[in-house]
């Protein structure tokens, strides 16, 4: 009887115990729903299966919101790496944390994760970041760095920005400037080219009409020829005019194109008939090559014009050579696809240093020897955009002692080559 009795007390105790354990989960439990529910914006006591329910939905909606934020920060690295600006963001500490793919273009590889001062090469720039680091102002100037090989220049700005009481970013932007640089250089050579071309031309004029005004003009041999050089001097100012106006319209675009079919025959027919006396006059052989119609879409007059300028040319500097054969050599022949008008002399030649800047206002191989055939300067620049007009690609070789080549190379006209197709059928 007691042995029972003293059992069923250990099984009251024990079953007490347990029950007094699973209070204490319970509460536990009921205390860490109750927390989850304040978390999610629900009252305390909710049932345990609606608080899941919408921990479940919000944490979906975290989700949601995870994969949107980093679908933004794609976007904007997207949209960063496509800008042609590099654009590089510090750390307070140096260290970078980000760059463009133009970014990487001007700094040492490797940049993301390296301190600046490891991966830019501009004295001036990390000198602008310093003091952005310590002034905390946006800083700006003027930099230049080597860019595969290539000197660009830059106008460069630091823009600090505070994210919190402990970090900030300072984002460096550099705007390209080298085409400004370049074109403003242009203007500059272009303004003293003219000033020059045209007080060389009034001096000479003003000398010599001077010289007559203080003469008894009694001499008339003397006049005379003090009167040609004026009138020859005032032929090339004129020609240096009309030449720089006609090249401004052509940039423009206010020259109008009378557009048509044009056979490059009669256009260096019509260009042969004007040099040819020049051309015998000045000792050198001109001869051509052009049988048949060679058709092309064009201006006839323009055209004329850019021919023109380029047998002028070799006639005049080949005229100019001390030694061996002067002879020029024009000819026009045709591909599948292509009219090619070609101009070849036994001139000079051109040296390979001045190659690259032959189509530029006022550039002149040789000053003197320029001036001594007529040239204004501007005679290849109007080839190049009259070309370019007509949607023809120019190209030329040369070298010293040798002589020269030119080359427009024109497009067939759609229709002109559909009916060559149609009657090789």
């Amino acid at each position: 009887m007691v042995v029972a009795l003293v059992g069923a007390t250990v099984a009251a105790l024990i079953f007490v115990g347990f029950l007094f354990v699973e209070w204490k989960k319970r509460r536990v439990y009921s205390k860490y729903m109750d927390k989850i529910a304040i978390s999610i914006g629900e009252e305390t006591g909710a049932p345990p299966l609606y608080i899941y329910e919408r921990l479940r939905k919000k944490l979906n909606e975290l989700e949601q919101r995870v994969i949107e934020t980093e679908r933004e920060r794609r976007n904007v690295f997207t949209i960063l790496n496509n800008i042609t600006d590099p654009i590089i963001i510090v750390r307070g500490d140096g260290v970078v944390t980000f760059s463009n793919i133009a970014g990487r273009d001007v700094t040492r590889p490797g940049v993301e994760g390296r301190k600046v001062y490891e991966v830019v090469e501009n004295y001036h720039l990390l000198e602008m970041f310093e003091k952005a680091l310590q002034t905390g102002e946006l800083q700006s100037g003027d930099i230049s760095l080597a860019v595969n090989g290539e000197t660009r220049y830059y106008d460069a700005k630091i823009v600090p920005i505070k994210l919190d009481q402990e970090s900030e970013r300072y984002i460096i932007v550099l705007h390209d400037t080298t085409k400004e640089k370049q074109l403003d250089k242009l203007r500059r050579e272009f303004i003293s080219n003219v000033s020059h071309e045209l007080r060389t031309p009034l001096t000479s004029i003003h000398g010599y009409a001077e010289a007559l005004l203080d003469d008894d003009l009694s001499n008339k041999d003397l006049v005379r020829r003090f009167l040609g050089i004026i009138e020859s001097e005032s032929a090339r100012m004129t020609r240096l005019i009309n030449d720089l106006l006609d090249l401004e319209k052509l940039e423009s675009g206010e020259a109008k194109f009378n557009f048509t079919i044009v056979d490059m025959y009669q256009v260096v027919e019509r260009v042969l008939s004007i040099v040819k006396p020049i051309a015998d006059d000045y000792g050198v052989q001109l001869t051509w090559a052009c049988e048949g119609e060679k058709l092309v879409h064009g201006d006839f007059d323009r055209l004329v014009q850019l021919v023109l300028n380029l047998v002028d040319n070799a006639v005049k500097y080949t005229s100019i050579k001390e030694s061996g054969e002067k002879k020029v050599i024009v000819s026009c022949y045709e591909t599948e696809e292509k009219v090619v008008f070609q101009v070849s002399d036994t001139g000079p030649g051109i040296p390979e240093e001045a190659q690259r800047r032959l189509f530029e206002r006022f550039y002149r191989v040789d000053k003197a020897r320029s001036r001594k055939v007529g040239g204004t300067g501007l005679g290849l620049s109007i080839v190049k955009t009259i070309a370019e007009k007509h949607d023809a690609k120019i190209e030329f070789e040369s070298k010293v002692g040798e002589g020269t080549t030119f080359r427009v190379i024109f497009n067939k006209p759609k229709l002109v080559k559909e009916e060559r197709d149609d009657a090789s059928i």
